[in-house]
C-alpha cells in the first residue's frame, strides 16, 4: 500500500509541475498588453541573445543559465559546471546590420569561475541627411561590449557579476563607459531552479559629441522546471526594462535523442517566435535557431566546444578488448567528474548484447580513479564473449543524475578457436585426436587463442 500511495504522490506532483510548465508556457500569450518593443531604447543591441541556443529558447533562460552563453544573461550561471568551455555565434540581423557574441569560461577549483565575452554589431552604409537634404554621404555605426565575469557557490545558491566595457562609434564619433551586471541562481530541488539578474546596476553613460546616452537597465526574474530525469526542461522569465512595460518570455527544451536537443520559445517583448535544434558530437556542441521577426527570418547558428569533462562526468579504459582467461584478464574503467557541489554516489552498469545486466558496481562519494572488471556476473562467474555495453551514473547531492557511456569486448576460448597441435614423443608423431591408450607415451595438447 505504501508503494502504491508514493506512486500516486510522484504522479500527482508530475501532473501538477507539468500543469505548472503549461502555465507558463503560456504566460506570454496570456499577457500580450504588456509587451512593448525595445525599437528606440538605448542599449537595444545587448538585448538581442548571446547564442543560437538561448535565441531558440525566446532568451528565456535566466533560471537555467548553465552554459557559457546563456550565462551572459544571468552570470550566476558560470558555476554551473567545472570545464572550460568556449562558444561563437554570428547572425546578420538587417541589411548591413550583423552581430556577434563570443564567450570564453574558465573554471578554477578554490577561486570559482571567470569568464570573459564580447557582443558586436556593425552597421555600414547608411544615408547622411538633414531634415530638409540629402548630403550624398553615408556613415557606419559599430557597438560593441567586453566584459569580464566571475561567479561563485555550490549546487544549491551561487551568485555572479559582470564588469564590461561599452564603446560606440556612429559616424564617426564615439565614446565609451563602463557597467556592471549581477546575478543569482537557487535551486531548492533538482526539478526547480529560480534565478534573477540585473543588467547595468551600474549604468554605462556614453556621450557622443556633447549629448549624454545612458543606457537602460534591465531587471529579470526566471524560473526552470526540469521533468523526465532532465530531459524536458520548461523555463519562463519576467523582464522590467526601464522606459518599457514589463515583458515575460518562455522556452522548452526537449532531449530527443542523446545528442539531440529540440527548442521553441516565445519572446513577448519583441513578439518574437523562434525554433531550433542543438547537436552534440562528444565535446563539440552545434545549435541552430529559427527567429521570425517583424523584420524578416533569422537563421542563427553558433559553436561551442567544451574541454575536460564537457557533461558531468567521462569514462575511458586502459583497453577495449581483453580475455578474462587470457594474459589481459581485466579492464580497467577511469572515470572523471566535473560536477558543481557534492557528488553523493556512484553506479556502474555493464550490460550483454541483450540488454541484460550482468554485474552493477556502486560506491558512496566521489568514484574512485580506477574501477576494474574481470568479466564476471553478479555470481562470480565468468561472461561469455561478445560486446558489452557500459555506462556509468553519478548523482549530485541535488539528486541529478549524470551519465556516460561506452563499450568494451571480451574475447574467450571457444571450440573454434582451439588449434590442434603436433608432438614428437620418443620419435613418434602424435595427434590430438590419436587414441587416448598412447597417453603413457606422451600427450598432445591445444594452442588456444588467448586474445
Amino acid at each position: 500500500m505504501r508503494k502504491v500511495n508514493n506512486m500516486k504522490r510522484t504522479f500527482c506532483s508530475n501532473r501538477f509541475l507539468l500543469a505548472g510548465a503549461v502555465a507558463l508556457l503560456l504566460a506570454p500569450v496570456a499577457v500580450p498588453t504588456l509587451a512593448a518593443d525595445d525599437a528606440g531604447v538605448p542599449g537595444g543591441f545587448l538585448r538581442f541573445g548571446a547564442s543560437a541556443r538561448s535565441l531558440a529558447l525566446g532568451n528565456a533562460v535566466v533560471g537555467m543559465a548553465d552554459d557559457v552563453a546563456t550565462a551572459y544573461w544571468n552570470p550566476a550561471g558560470l558555476s554551473q559546471l567545472r570545464t572550460m568551455e568556449v562558444t561563437a555565434m554570428g547572425a546578420t540581423m538587417f541589411d548591413d546590420t550583423r552581430y556577434s557574441f563570443f564567450a570564453l569560461r574558465l573554471p578554477t577549483e578554490q577561486w570559482g569561475t571567470f569568464s570573459l565575452n564580447g557582443t558586436f554589431t556593425t552597421s555600414g552604409e547608411f544615408e547622411r541627411s538633414t531634415w530638409d537634404a540629402d548630403l550624398g554621404e553615408t556613415f557606419s555605426e559599430k557597438e560593441g561590449i567586453f566584459s569580464l565575469g566571475y561567479a561563485n557557490g555550490g549546487s544549491r545558491f551561487t551568485y555572479g557579476v559582470n564588469l564590461k566595457a561599452v564603446t560606440q562609434n556612429i559616424g564617426g564619433a564615439s565614446g565609451s563607459s563602463t557597467g556592471l551586471d549581477v546575478g543569482v541562481m537557487f535551486r531548492p530541488h533538482r526539478l526547480l531552479s529560480f534565478g534573477a539578474s540585473i543588467q547595468n546596476i551600474v549604468t554605462p553613460k556614453i556621450t557622443l559629441i556633447d549629448e549624454e546616452e545612458k543606457l537602460a537597465r534591465s531587471t529579470r526574474a526566471g524560473l526552470g522546471l526540469r521533468f523526465f530525469q532532465g530531459r524536458l526542461r520548461v523555463n519562463t522569465d519576467l523582464v522590467q526594462t526601464e522606459y518599457m512595460d514589463a515583458s515575460f518570455r518562455s522556452g522548452m527544451e526537449f532531449t530527443a535523442l542523446r545528442n539531440l536537443v529540440l527548442r521553441g520559445g516565445y519572446d513577448a517583448e519583441r513578439e518574437h517566435m523562434s525554433a531550433g535544434a542543438g547537436f552534440r558530437l562528444e565535446n563539440w556542441q552545434f545549435d541552430y535557431a529559427f527567429v521570425s521577426t517583424d523584420l524578416g527570418a533569422k537563421n542563427v547558428v553558433s559553436a561551442t566546444l567544451r574541454f575536460g569533462v564537457p557533461f558531468g562526468v567521462k569514462m575511458s579504459t586502459d583497453r577495449t578488448l581483453f580475455s578474462p582467461s587470457g594474459t589481459d584478464r581485466n579492464v580497467t574503467f577511469d572515470i572523471q567528474t566535473a560536477v558543481r557541489g557534492t557528488i553523493d554516489s556512484w553506479r556502474l552498469e555493464i550490460t550483454d548484447e541483450q540488454g541484460r545486466l550482468v554485474r552493477i558496481l556502486t560506491g558512496n562519494g566521489v568514484p574512485p580513479s580506477g574501477v576494474t572488471w574481470g568479466g564476471e556476473d553478479e555470481e562470480g562467474r565468468l561472461v561469455s564473449s561478445g560486446h558489452y555495453d557500459v555506462q556509468v551514473t553519478v548523482v549530485d547531492d541535488l539528486g541529478q543524475e549524470w551519465d556516460y557511456a561506452t563499450d568494451v569486448e571480451i574475447m574467450g576460448f571457444t571450440d573454434r578457436t582451439r588449434v590442434p597441435i603436433r608432438v614428437e614423443v620418443s620419435g613418434n608423431s602424435l595427434g590430438a585426436d590419436d587414441d587416448k591408450d598412447n597417453s603413457s607415451h606422451g600427450a598432445a595438447g591445444y594452442q588456444g587463442d588467448n586474445k
